[in-house]
């Protein structure tokens, strides 16, 4: 019979809980001086000795328990990290996704927005489209547009007036 297999044999549970009471502060220390959070560092102690348990045949030799247990509970803290990170990364992911998402029905709205313009600026009659569309989206003067339309630059403001009131009047 292998060292290990007697070990856990000749062992109860008495005598483990002792070795948990023996072993105890020097894993939450290690466990403490990974994670840097005393909840979190109490949890994988508890984490730390239950896997012990669990797997005390394995240990090969038993005077090497207490290095065995904490290297132990460094790998399992170490495990505690990269698994928040996991999380936080899966979760920042989300949020991404969900601004992104955010984003989309909000590129939506304005392309359905600007449909809408478009489409009452094609219903205005001529005249004040052309105004429209050279004094409000060329960005031309109203004394430019008149010339180019040979109109009085008083008739061009006054069509643009018209013109956006409609739009405006339309689209509310």
């Amino acid at each position: 019979m292998a060292v290990a297999e007697r070990f856990v044999i000749e062992q109860d549970f008495a005598d483990f809980e002792r070795l948990v009471r023996e072993n105890q502060r020097v894993v939450y220390q290690i466990a403490y001086g990974v994670l840097g959070n005393a909840a979190d560092a109490q949890d994988v102690s508890q984490d730390v000795f239950a896997r012990a348990h669990a797997r005390l045949g394995s240990l090969r030799d038993p005077a090497q328990f207490r290095g065995w247990v904490c290297r132990i509970a460094r790998h399992t803290a170490l495990n505690r990290i990269r698994s928040d990170a996991r999380t936080r990364r899966r979760e920042d992911d989300a949020a991404r996704t969900a601004e992104r998402s955010v984003d989309v029905e909000s590129v939506a709205e304005g392309r359905a927005f600007e449909s809408a313009v478009r489409a009452e600026i094609d219903r205005l009659p001529e005249k004040l489209r052309a105004v429209l569309l050279l004094c409000a989206i060329e960005g031309l003067e109203p004394a430019e547009v008149a010339k180019l339309l040979g109109i009085p630059p008083g008739t061009v403001r006054s069509r643009l007036h018209l013109a956006r009131k409609r739009l405006l009047g339309a689209l509310a």
